[in-house]
Parts: C-alpha cells; structure tokens; sequence
C-alpha cells in the first residue's frame, strides 16, 4: 500500500525504527476508514497476535501524532479516538449505543461561509472545526 510504505519513509527519514508496535499501528490505520480508540486498537492488535498494552499505545499514538501521522478525534464530551492526519477534512456520525464511528464527507459550502461570517463578526481567528451527529445506527435500531 502507497500509503503505508510513505508513512513507514517518514518514520525511517526521523531516525525512528520500524518496530513491529509501530509498524502494526500503521498498517492498522491503513486498513481502517473510520477513527479507533485505544481499546478498539489493543483489542486489533491482539487479533494479529501482537501483545501490548495501553501504556505503549498511547506512547505510540503520542510519536506519531508529533509527526503528524495520526491525529486525535474527539467527539463531543466522548473517548477519543485516533486516524491518519492523510484522511483529510471529514465528519463524523457517532452511535449512541454501540459507540460504532463512520466518517462522511459533508458539503460544507454553507458552513464556511458561516465560520467566515463568525470569524469576522466575533474578531475570532478560526483554526478548525469539527461536526459530528449523534444517533443510533442501523444495526441497533434493528435490534430493538
């Protein structure tokens, strides 16, 4: 994968080693399009038989979001979760009974507009935003 094999160069290129911790990190991020928390990726990791715990994983997360490899996502007063910063700008849709995550991409035409109107209106410098929308996704409505 493209991807991988660039961020694996960025990791060589900072004098950091590829261990099998970091290396199974990025290639978990790769095969997932939606954000994971720590749990969700002990628990992935286990599966590949890779046996580690929280601590080196949030040590992991900590490196490479220094080097802007993986970024934090928080969703409203939630856990956090963590995806590649090469994702892009997009939003999230959020389960309130599984916890289930889905990434969608929102025209947001409107939407900035409305933060440059803020910006200019509230004298605000705007560096971000994030939208999320809370719900209950298809397989637990079915399971009512």
């Amino acid at each position: 994968m493209k991807q991988t094999e660039e961020i694996f160069s960025v990791l060589r290129s900072c004098a950091l080693r590829l261990t099998k911790t970091r290396k199974a990190l990025i290639e978990l991020f790769s095969r997932h399009e939606t954000p994971l928390s720590v749990p969700d990726i002990v628990r992935e990791l286990k599966r590949v038989q890779l046996d580690v715990n929280k601590t080196t994983v949030y040590r992991e997360l900590e490196r490479l979001g220094k080097l802007h490899i993986v970024e934090t996502v928080r969703l409203g007063d939630r856990k956090q979760y963590y995806e590649l910063v090469s994702r892009g700008h997009h939003h999230h849709l959020v389960c309130l009974r599984c916890d289930r995550v889905a990434d969608i991409d929102v025209d947001e035409t409107g939407l900035l507009l409305e933060e440059r109107k803020v910006s200019r209106e509230k004298n605000f410098a705007i560096v971000r935003h994030s939208l999320e929308f809370f719900g209950v996704c298809t397989e637990c409505q079915s399971a009512c």
